[in-house]
């Protein structure tokens, strides 16, 4: 019984100290139409991002390029061969949500042996620092796999998460929120054994 009271009075410190987080949103669909063995090389673009966001999105493709280099079930196209092609075309993003690239981008990325497209869009990132403690922040991401040839969308994720300050500590900053994201997006495109369970759900 004493030993009980003991590890209830630990459990009460550990959950009441520290910040609050939660995750609002975790969804991830795939396509019914998906060959898994149709995605060989994959090109990570630059993401989109909502208005007035203050965020460079190429952090997140290159944070998902940090994740995703050792799949299991794709190679990656080189990230610096990515922004060449992308400047060299004047490559503008009319809306990375709906899965609109021009053709230009298209034709080039294909031509250097890519067959899908990892993109999507940052939905928020904000924080609210007071007196140099974090007392709010969130990071809400979508990201998505696309078809280089038929533009079919075949792989999305959205994930939302929200922390608050509890207790004096530091609400978990946004940055982190956002890294978590992207690993755990991650994960099953990752492993090819996460990758087919996820598949079968699909069906």
């Amino acid at each position: 019984m004493k030993k009980f009271l003991i590890y209830i009075s630990l459990l009460f410190l550990l959950t009441g100290c520290g910040s609050a987080t939660v995750i609002g949103i975790n969804k991830t669909k795939m396509s019914p139409k998906f060959d898994p063995a149709t995605v060989n090389r994959v090109a990570i673009v630059d993401f989109s991002k909502n208005k007035n966001l203050n965020y460079d999105t190429a952090i997140i493709a290159d944070k998902f390029t940090a994740e995703l280099v050792g799949s299991e079930i794709f190679s990656l196209m080189d990230r610096n061969d990515i922004k060449k092609i992308m400047y060299e075309v004047g490559f503008q993003s009319k809306s990375s949500l709906a899965g609109i690239l021009n053709d230009a981008t298209l034709q080039r990325l294909s031509a250097m042996g890519a067959d899908s497209i990892l993109t999507g869009n940052l939905v928020s990132f904000n924080q609210v620092d007071r007196n140099g403690t974090t007392v709010v922040a969130e990071a809400h991401l979508i990201a998505k796999m696309l078809k280089i040839e038929s533009g079919e969308v075949i792989w999305s994720a959205e994930m939302q998460k929200k922390s608050k300050s509890k207790d004096g500590k530091d609400a978990q900053s946004a940055e982190i929120m956002l890294s978590d994201i992207i690993a755990e997006m991650s994960i099953p495109l990752n492993t090819a054994d996460k990758f087919k369970r996820l598949f079968k759900k699909a069906f």
